[in-house]
C-alpha cells in the first residue's frame, strides 16, 4: 500500500542573471541556474537557494529570515533536491555589437541541514564594462539567441531620512526610516545587517509614479538591531533592486527567468 505520508515531487527550473552597479565599483554580473525536485509545497525555490533572490512582498514591508525559511524545511519534513541547469548561455549585448556569452559551470551547492543540496550551474560575479541594454540566452545547440530580455532600469535612492545617500553614513532611525525613490515602479528594498541571516524586505507599487516615498516603521527596525542589546550603530546594507520575471520553454519546460539589476550602500542604522 502507498504511504500517505509520502510527498509528490514538485519540479521546477530557475535561471537567474543577477547585475551589480553599486556606486565607486566595477558593475558585476553572476547567473545561478538549476532544476530543483521539492517534496512538499515549496512555492519559493529560488529563495532558499539563493536569499537575495527571495520574492518581494506584494506591498508594504516584511521581515524575512533565512535560517528560519531552512528550519521550516526540516519541521514540515520537505527536502529540496538541485541538478544543474546545463547548456545555457548568457550573452551581454548593446544595439549593434556582438554579445559576450557568459556560460555557467556546475558547482556543489553546500548542504543546509540534509534538506537542501546538490549541483547548480553558477558563473561570476564577472566584471563588466558597462550595464548591457539586453539579456539574449542560447542553448548548446544554438548559435542564435532563443529568447532576448530588456535589462530592467535600477530606482534611484534620492535621499534617506531627508539627506542625500553617502556610503557609511550614520541614520538615526528611531523613529523609522523615510526613503526618497527616483522612477520607484516596481522597486525592491532590502535592509540586510551584516552577519545576520534577518533581513527587512519592502516593495513599492508597479504602478508608482516618477517619484515615490517608503517608509519602514520602526517595529520592523527593531529586529534588525544586534544581538546584544547594545543601542550603538549597526552596520547594514540598503539595497535597492529591480527584478523582472518571465518563464521560457529553455532547456526545461517553463523555466523561469529572472533578471535583476541591484545596488548596495553600506551604512550604519540605530534602529
Amino acid at each position: 500500500m502507498p504511504d500517505a505520508q509520502t510527498q509528490h515531487a514538485a519540479y521546477s527550473a530557475e535561471l537567474l542573471v543577477r547585475f551589480e552597479v553599486t556606486p565607486d565599483k566595477s558593475a558585476t554580473v553572476s547567473v545561478l541556474g538549476f532544476r530543483a525536485a521539492a517534496a512538499g509545497p515549496e512555492a519559493d525555490v529560488l529563495g532558499l537557494v539563493d536569499p537575495l533572490a527571495a520574492a518581494a512582498p506584494d506591498q508594504g514591508c516584511v521581515l524575512r529570515d533565512a535560517d528560519l525559511a531552512n528550519r521550516a524545511l526540516v519541521t514540515r519534513g520537505s527536502s529540496v533536491d538541485l541538478e544543474e541547469l546545463g547548456g545555457v548561455g548568457v550573452g551581454l549585448g548593446a544595439a549593434g555589437t556582438a554579445p559576450t556569452v557568459i556560460r555557467p559551470f556546475p558547482r556543489v551547492y553546500p548542504d543546509v541541514a540534509g534538506v537542501l543540496g546538490g549541483v547548480v550551474a553558477e558563473a561570476g560575479p564577472q566584471t563588466i564594462s558597462a550595464l548591457p541594454e539586453h539579456v539574449s540566452l542560447y542553448t548548446a545547440d544554438s548559435e542564435v539567441a532563443v529568447v532576448e530580455h530588456t535589462v530592467p532600469t535600477l530606482p534611484r535612492l534620492r535621499a534617506i531620512n531627508g539627506a542625500a545617500p553617502v556610503a557609511g553614513m550614520r541614520v538615526d532611525a528611531s523613529g523609522g526610516l523615510t526613503l526618497a525613490l527616483g522612477a520607484p515602479a516596481g522597486a525592491i528594498v532590502e535592509l540586510r545587517p551584516f552577519g545576520s541571516t534577518v533581513a527587512v524586505s519592502c516593495s513599492m507599487p508597479a504602478n508608482a509614479s516618477t517619484e515615490g516615498m517608503l517608509v519602514i516603521p520602526r517595529s520592523l527596525l527593531a529586529h534588525l538591531q544586534a544581538s546584544d542589546g547594545a543601542g550603538g550603530f549597526r552596520p547594514v546594507s540598503l539595497e535597492v533592486a529591480r527584478r523582472i520575471q518571465t518563464r521560457e520553454s529553455l532547456l526545461a519546460r517553463g523555466t523561469r527567468i529572472s533578471i535583476e539589476v541591484r545596488s548596495a550602500l553600506a551604512m550604519e542604522l540605530r534602529p
